[in-house]
């Protein structure tokens, strides 16, 4: 006996009856049965779509008669409006109606999954790359009606509370904890987008593994996508930025003593204690995999490293790519209620001006990622082009507030130790710092130069 796909004949009926016995139940049900497919049996599909058609028209009565009038007799020449009558003379009560409405609304949904699920059968016919772009279309249509959500009536004071409450708490907020750009910036907010650009060797992954730093000091639970590192290169940096005095130069010749041994050990414990919200993947290289990942560790905030470097299956034009890969990051945040840190290159056209500060426009394929981004953070180091006379120095960096969707734009002046993987508030602070290191290291007999790069 052959399985019927799922629905409820008798929800059906005493919804349509509901609607036809008193319209006030329209209103009540629409948001659940927005259109006539959500019902199952044809006539009833037709009764919904004449209703609705009507009530949007704005008729002032929607009964037996006018839905008569609407609906055309069946093959047997008979007129619906015998079936009409028997919907009505069912209904003991349009109270429940929002109810029945919900079990059709359900019904309606299993079938679509069922639906998409019997087509991925015929991947089984299909070989190579073709039937993974195909199981990877399935698997987006299955999750997006999973994903469907009936939206309560609109309410405008229920808005305007929700509003007020939300401008009034903090909640919502993530500060990177670097007091300067939390200043420049008011901190991340959930649900939203942070791109860090610029040129290669302007320090954005020294700003993103400080930033996870704090964040993770902070609390937050953290997945980070390592596209341009690996993970051991990222815990390599992680190890010396929790260290007092290890440099990322030493640590890659092997250049250890006694002292850099013990803050090994330091760094070794504080991070085994602290660091256990942060995921690491390195194996992360598409899109809808990434997806997945968030979906299952819904963290605060999620980072990938270098957008440039996901792929989106089937789609090789790179401007349609990086568009979908920012409108599926920004779908993820608002449905996950997380924060996104993207990493971007920034094109050469900077580097060709006299004036090398970057631009919205310096953004590689920056259309999407200009549109999408509440915020765009550009990292410059004007010491990599000026070293001879650089205004701010070896150990300054500026960090460029380019695109604020909220607030103002600005720059903030900030220290950096490229060698020691660490961002500070000033300048000043960097270079006392290095003076620290290397007087400690003299102390010992062991003189070592810490460099910004």
């Amino acid at each position: 006996m052959a399985q019927l796909s799922p629905h409820s004949p008798e929800a059906e009926r005493l919804v349509l009856g509901q609607a036809l016995t008193d319209n006030s139940v329209i209103d009540q049900i629409a948001h659940y049965i927005p259109e006539d497919k959500v019902f199952y049996e044809t006539k009833h599909q037709q009764i919904w779509k004449s209703i609705l058609d009507m009530h949007r028209d704005g008729a002032k009565v929607i009964d037996v008669v006018t839905i008569t009038a609407k609906i055309p007799p069946n093959n047997n020449n008979e007129s619906p409006a015998y079936y009409l009558s028997g919907l009505i003379a069912d209904v003991p009560t349009t109270a429940n109606a929002e109810q029945y409405a919900k079990i059709i609304y359900e019904k309606w949904l299993l079938r679509k999954v069922i639906f998409q699920s019997e087509k991925i059968k015929g991947v089984m016919a299909v070989d190579g790359s073709e039937a993974y772009q195909l199981l990877q279309r399935l698997h987006r249509e299955i999750e997006d009606i999973l994903n469907l959500r009936v939206r309560e009536d609109f309410s405008l004071s229920g808005l305007v509370d929700d509003t007020i409450e939300n401008m009034l708490t903090t909640d919502n907020l993530v500060p990177f904890g670097l007091p300067k750009l939390d200043e420049l910036t008011g901190g991340m907010t959930k649900g939203e987008i942070t791109v860090i650009a610029g040129r290669p060797g302007h320090f954005k992954s020294t700003m993103m593994i400080n930033i996870v730093k704090n964040l993770i000091n902070d609390g937050k639970s953290v997945i980070v996508f390592n596209r341009e590192l690996s993970n051991v290169e990222m815990m390599k940096k992680i190890i010396i930025l929790e260290s007092d005095i290890l440099s990322y130069g030493n640590m890659r010749m092997g250049f250890f003593d006694g002292d850099a041994n013990i803050d090994l050990d330091k760094a070794r414990k504080a991070i085994k204690d602290k660091y256990k919200k942060l995921i690491m993947l390195d194996d992360v290289f598409d899109i809808d995999r990434a997806m997945r990942e968030i979906r299952k560790h819904k963290p605060d905030v999620v980072v990938d490293d270098y957008i440039g470097l996901i792929d989106v299956i089937g789609m090789d034009d790179n401007r349609l790519r990086i568009d979908n890969i920012m409108k599926q990051y920004k779908r993820a945040a608002k449905t996950y209620g997380c924060a996104a840190i993207l990493l971007s290159q920034l094109n050469r056209g900077c580097e060709e001006r006299a004036n090398k500060r970057p631009i919205l426009r310096d953004l590689r394929d920056s259309g999407s990622i200009e549109q999408d981004a509440e915020m765009v953070l550009f990292m410059y180091y004007d010491y990599r082009y000026n070293y001879k006379d650089s205004n701010i120095g070896e150990y300054g960096i500026e960090v460029i507030l380019g695109k604020n969707r909220y607030g103002k734009t600005g720059s903030a002046l900030m220290g950096v130790i490229g060698d020691r993987c660490n961002i500070l508030n000033e300048p000043d602070i960097a270079l006392s710092e290095i003076k620290q290191i290397n007087s400690k290291r003299l102390k010992n007999g062991k003189k070592t130069t810490n460099r910004s790069t």
